[in-house]
């Protein structure tokens, strides 16, 4: 009877401990099991948003909507995410751009643009300075650790002077310390707007000094072939649609349905 009754607790013990295991599976592998898809991403002006609401946190939603394949969005840093596609903790992570990445280009794998970056310039209302050509001896404000393009990097007669963030540079310009800023859209242009700028300040979106391809860099792995693969498919998929537009050469970009489409055509 005592034999018995000890087996039986012994059994008992281990339905617990098996039970317990169950319930706790690491997130991780509870993703790996469901075919979830693990993309990284990091905080950027307009783009990407805590709350969903930016505009690469909905444009990332209609592309897995068209794979059909459940996703996590894992927002943390660029290079957290960087080294999540090194261990496998991560599938992919976007947006990247080609400045940001050593090496050739053939040692990565990476999907077609899902959006063109594009470097504007910005100065005051009665400036004459309107091309990157005519700021060689004046100083331009530029933003610490953003990507400007090869073109500009290059540029050894650019005298640029970096900052913490876009509202430093702007406040910089209108008390003339610097003669212009570098930035982009949306986010120079989301300051400038924030500040209630635009009656002092000028720019072009139409007019980009540089345009920059803006893509999801995935695993060099097959998984991560075949899920690059699906991400263009996607792309394209939203074009016949017409909800996504991009133009190579001018960098215009449109994505619809989005909060921040009425600051497309923002001047």
């Amino acid at each position: 009877m005592c034999k018995y009754s000890m087996s039986k607790s012994h059994l008992s013990f281990l339905g617990m401990l098996l039970s317990w295991q169950l319930i706790f599976v690491p997130t991780s592998l509870a993703n790996q099991a469901d075919g979830t898809v693990k993309i990284g991403s990091y905080l950027t002006p307009g783009l990407i948003k805590n709350d969903g609401s930016g505009l690469f946190n909905q444009l990332n939603d209609a592309i897995f909507s068209e794979i059909n394949k459940k996703h996590t969005l894992n927002i943390s840093s660029l290079n957290r995410a960087k080294n999540g596609i090194k261990t496998g903790a991560l599938d992919a992570y976007f947006p990247e751009l080609w400045e940001q990445l050593p090496g050739n280009k053939d040692q990565y794998i990476v999907s077609d643009p899902i959006f063109y970056k594009r470097i504007i310039l910005f100065t005051l209302k009665n400036s004459q300075l309107s091309h990157i050509s005519d700021f060689e001896h004046y100083i331009l404000g530029a933003v610490r650790g953003f990507s400007y393009g090869e073109k500009i990097k290059s540029n050894t007669q650019l005298k640029l002077v970096y900052h913490e963030n876009d509202m430093v540079n702007i406040n910089l310009l209108l008390n003339k310390r610097i003669s212009g800023v570098i930035g982009g859209f949306p986010g120079t242009v989301l300051a400038v707007k924030k500040m209630d700028l635009n009656h002092q300040i000028k720019y072009d979106l139409n007019k980009p000094v540089a345009v920059l391809e803006s893509f999801y860099v995935c695993a060099n792995t097959k998984k991560g072939i075949e899920l690059c693969q699906s991400i263009n498919q996607a792309l394209n998929t939203l074009k016949q649609k017409n909800k996504l537009s991009l133009n190579k050469e001018t960098g215009k970009s449109l994505f619809s349905p989005t909060k921040l489409i009425t600051l497309k055509t923002s001047k």
